[in-house]
């Protein structure tokens, strides 16, 4: 059976950090495929994303471009509507009946996972997988793991970068060469993307 990961995320920039996160996962996991889903609209209103889902998508597109078992899908714009995990994950589902579905979330989103719609459901339909970041302690992400039940924790060394520190350094006119991939930069600067 195939193993597949679900990442998903505004990327609003994809970085660094959602990069190097993205190929740990899939080594660490052994997945056959990484997907990665740009959100269209986020459950909550979200006064923070800035750009079109049409660049983010493409921005995504462009951050895994020529490496393989890598794959960006727009199913969250065509389920219509808010993007909540469950349903995204249910979609998949159909779609890959004969796979193993992965769904991997950062450490901060860890800790709210009990708000998401349906969360409990969520854990029963994929494996749920959070990867420590920004200094996150490995110990106390397990014990809350091992308190809600069905979710693995990786411990890796990804980069803290976020998206939010992005737009606001490009914002400023400030260059974030290094935290982004060199494509995305370039499609940033060609379509003057969160400029202040």
């Amino acid at each position: 059976m195939s193993k597949i990961g679900v990442f998903g995320g505004a990327f609003d920039p994809i970085h660094i950090g959602h990069v190097e996160m993205a190929k740990a996962a899939k080594k660490e996991l052994k997945l056959t495929e990484m997907m990665l889903i740009p959100t269209s609209l986020p459950p909550f209103d979200d006064k923070n994303v800035c750009a079109s889902f049409a660049d983010r998508l493409e921005m995504t597109r462009l951050a895994f471009e020529g490496e393989d078992g890598f794959s960006v899908s727009d199913i969250e714009k065509k389920l219509n509507g808010r993007s909540y995990t469950i349903n995204t994950v249910r979609a998949l589902k159909e779609i890959l009946p004969k796979c193993e579905l992965y769904l991997i979330i950062g450490g901060d989103q860890l800790y709210t996972i009990e708000k998401w719609y349906r969360y409990e459901a969520l854990l029963k339909e994929c494996r749920v997988t959070a990867v420590t970041r920004g200094g996150m302690s490995y110990t106390d992400m397990q014990e809350y793991a091992n308190e809600l039940g069905r979710v693995k924790v990786l411990n890796l060394d990804i980069p803290d970068v976020s998206s939010t520190q992005i737009r606001e350094m490009l914002q400023k006119g400030e260059s974030a060469e290094g935290l982004v991939p060199p494509a995305v930069l370039k499609y940033i600067y060609d379509r003057g993307l969160y400029r202040g």
